[in-house]
């Protein structure tokens, strides 16, 4: 059974839903890469939205899901690094969003849990299937399931494969269905404040 599950940023500027949310229609991963931490840090966000081990909740699933109500024009993205991905959040009240390929031509969506219903999260999206990056992760990983890679990248593939082939991708509310170009236009992190930002990161967890 899916659930229309809610988002919202904190201060509830930004509303809207996730269509159809099922563990048959994404999947659900705790992930502990640098970025993902860093994304955090840099919105200060730390202390509530990672988890002991520095992992941050995410949900994949087909953008085409994504329903933004109201406070689309809170949006904004930022590149952390030279690598392609965005990462969204509200200049509002800065809640972390979503991960997402620069253009919406790749269809890929990864939803930070945060911003989801908490009373309905776990119900809609199913359990943690496992975690991704845990060689990166602050303190003691033992007992955590690491996510097999390949297999997700599978389903990641698979999805956007479908996204394409229907036609859905062009839904997606971050980016404009005509040039597959984000609503809001990135802010790219130079290397030197990315730099001062990991070692902000590494003062604080040696703390």
């Amino acid at each position: 059974m899916s659930v229309d599950l809610v988002i919202s940023c904190d201060c509830g500027r930004l509303a809207g839903k996730l269509r159809a949310v099922s563990p048959a229609t994404g999947a659900r991963y705790v992930c502990h890469c640098k970025d993902c931490q860093a994304f955090i840090h840099f919105l200060r966000r730390q202390s509530d939205v990672l988890d002991r081990n520095a992992g941050t909740d995410v949900y994949q699933t087909q953008p085409s899901r994504l329903v933004i109500a109201q406070g689309i024009d809170q949006l904004q993205c930022v590149r952390l690094t030279a690598k392609p991905t965005l990462r969204w959040y509200t200049r509002c009240c800065n809640t972390p969003l979503f991960n997402t390929t620069p253009s919406g031509k790749y269809p890929f969506l990864s939803v930070i849990c945060h911003c989801t219903d908490p009373n309905l999260r776990d119900e809609a999206m199913g359990p943690v299937r496992g975690h991704l990056f845990p060689a990166e992760a602050v303190g003691d990983m033992s007992g955590k399931v690491e996510a097999g890679g390949n297999r997700m990248l599978l389903a990641v593939l698979y999805r956007m494969l479908w996204e394409r082939l229907s036609g859905r991708y062009k839904r997606s509310p971050l980016f404009d269905p005509g040039t597959g170009e984000p609503v809001s236009a990135p802010e790219v992190m130079s290397p030197a404040d990315r730099l001062k930002l990991d070692a902000t990161i590494t003062e604080a967890v040696s703390q």
